[in-house]
């Protein structure tokens, strides 16, 4: 009985670990591969011991026992932000599974503006249980950024170096 616990309990974390595995063997990753792990790790559906952090070129996870890198494709560009109004933290690289925004699952007006400023995307869009709303973006581009929530707005631009933006402040 203790052993048929025991594979029970672990299956979880070894089913983790092939899929990142597997994930690690693939030099570079398809849109939807890094869709679908962003949004895991996010969320925390892989594991609760599970680090992950994310710069311009990569996605870094790290396990109890091990660690790895995945290859962002090099026309993606992923980045969060978190709107705030009393209370936020300083970042670069976002943490995937760490970084929390201060307004949890509010519906945000969001325009992105290209540096021709053209309207590229103006979408309400929720900041889910991190307080966080992710972009991707073109990464050979900056981008202004409009975020209004009520009567409240901030405007920030992107760079191409900086995944992570907490300094979003709504006034």
């Amino acid at each position: 009985m203790k052993f048929k616990v025991l594979i029970i309990m672990t299956l979880p974390i070894v089913l983790l670990i092939a899929f990142i595995s597997e994930k690690v063997l693939k030099k570079d990753e398809s849109h939807e591969e890094v869709y679908n792990l962003i949004y895991q790790l996010e969320n925390n559906l892989l594991s609760n011991n599970t680090q992950a952090s994310i710069d311009h070129e990569k996605i870094y996870i790290t396990e109890p026992s091990k660690s790895y890198e995945i290859n962002m494709p090099d026309d993606l560009f992923y980045i969060a932000f978190a709107p705030y109004i009393n209370l936020t933290h300083l970042c670069y690289n976002h943490s995937l599974t760490g970084c929390l925004g201060e307004m949890i699952n509010k519906d945000i007006e969001v325009k992105i503006y290209n540096e021709e400023n053209d309207l590229i995307k103006d979408k309400v869009m929720n900041t889910g249980h991190d307080g966080f709303i992710g972009l991707y973006l073109d990464p050979h581009a900056n981008y202004q950024i409009t975020v209004t929530y009520q009567d409240k707005t901030a405007v920030f631009t992107s760079n191409t170096l900086q995944t992570c933006y907490t300094e979003v402040r709504l006034k």
